[in-house]
């Protein structure tokens, strides 16, 4: 348990460091949403009326605020409890409180800790950005759903395994994987940060036609999206692509006009130009509960955190040179999924910043 707490307070502290871009995640305004999963098979969600829980560890006594808390799975034999937090980091005890309090539609209601078999615990910020265009809503702005069919529920979008309705799909058509994709080409997303849970879990066995294996899992995430489009047979394709693979390997690349230059179909692959700015590996990839990523663009400074690990921290200067058409100082975002692979997302926020360039 203490490493734990040196790993979170190291953590903290580094992002805290004079040259970082902006504070630390969790010192930003938050709205909490507290999902509970009740002992008779109910789900009760509302507001939680406290910011913190105690839990009571071998060594004492400590107060974990709900924002860093991803959930807490109740153990009935034993009366322990686990908590799992944002990070993924674990810690098992026992919750010193009777009752959870949250505010619901209903008004306010209490659980006992004897009721509840699991607690979720889910954050967002506000969006002060542009909403953009789109037939999805989530999250503050409105999306592009795009190559497959997506569900809305709550703070989360999910990739459906089946094709867009009006869609030509698939390798010989004009894409594979879904998109989702927000705000694309807006010159007022310039300096801004976004924060999401996101996950890539893999090809749907109904919803497989070449056939990849049950163990790939690669997706990116897209920011400063100056152009793109939902057919890779149309000229356009231009962003910053973050790159998450499910060996844990990833890659920060830049892409401009890329696309297939035929009418239909995968083949003849053109760009004007394509960057590496960075890669590494060793990310624990959570297939499941999926990971928290922070992307924060500050004039031409790139801060990427994935689990609260700072894993990207550099300057592109290259950032505003028109390259063909395009200049990547500025657009949206968006999330992908390789091929076939299905994604979700959850708790996305985007708000302007500011800081040191």
């Amino acid at each position: 348990m203490k490493t734990f707490l040196f790993i979170a307070c190291f953590a903290i502290s580094l992002l805290a460091q004079p040259g970082q871009v902006q504070s630390s995640p969790v010192d930003d305004p938050v709205q909490l949403h507290a999902t509970l999963e009740l002992s008779d098979g109910s789900r009760l969600v509302g507001t939680p009326q406290s910011d913190s829980v105690m839990i009571t560890l071998d060594y004492g006594k400590i107060a974990i605020p709900l924002e860093q808390i991803r959930s807490c799975v109740m153990n009935r034999k034993s009366g322990d409890v686990t908590v799992i937090m944002q990070n993924g980091d674990r810690m098992t005890g026992r919750l010193d409180l009777k009752t959870f309090k949250v505010e619901t539609l209903l008004g306010p209601l209490a659980p006992t800790i004897e009721q509840i078999d699991q607690l979720t615990i889910a954050t967002q910020r506000k969006s002060n950005m542009p909403s953009g265009k789109g037939d999805v809503r989530f999250g503050g702005v409105d999306w592009l759903a795009w190559r497959t069919g997506f569900e809305i529920a709550g703070d989360k979008a999910e990739s459906l395994p089946k094709a867009r309705a009006g869609f030509n799909y698939g390798h010989s058509g004009n894409g594979r994987g879904p998109l989702l994709m927000t705000n694309i080409g807006n010159s007022d997303w310039k300096n801004y940060s976004i924060e999401a849970e996101f996950c890539v879990p893999g090809v749907d066995p109904a919803f497989n036609p070449y056939g990849l294996p049950g163990d790939f899992h690669d997706g990116a995430i897209l920011f400063h999206v100056a152009d793109i489009k939902e057919s890779f047979n149309e000229s356009g394709t231009s962003a910053y692509y973050f790159d998450v693979r499910g060996n844990g390997d990833w890659s920060l690349r830049c892409i401009y006009n890329s696309y297939c230059d035929q009418p239909v179909g995968w083949g003849n692959p053109r760009d004007d130009a394509q960057r590496t700015l960075a890669s590494g590996n060793g990310l624990k990839v959570d297939r499941v509960n999926g990971n928290k990523y922070r992307i924060d663009v500050v004039g031409k400074h790139i801060n990427i955190w994935v689990d609260g690990k700072n894993v990207v921290d550099l300057t592109d200067d290259k950032m505003d040179q028109a390259v063909g058409s395009q200049c990547l100082d500025h657009g949206g975002v968006g999330f992908v999924g390789a091929y076939d692979s299905m994604i979700w997302v959850r708790n996305f926020s985007a708000r302007t910043i500011t800081g040191k360039e």
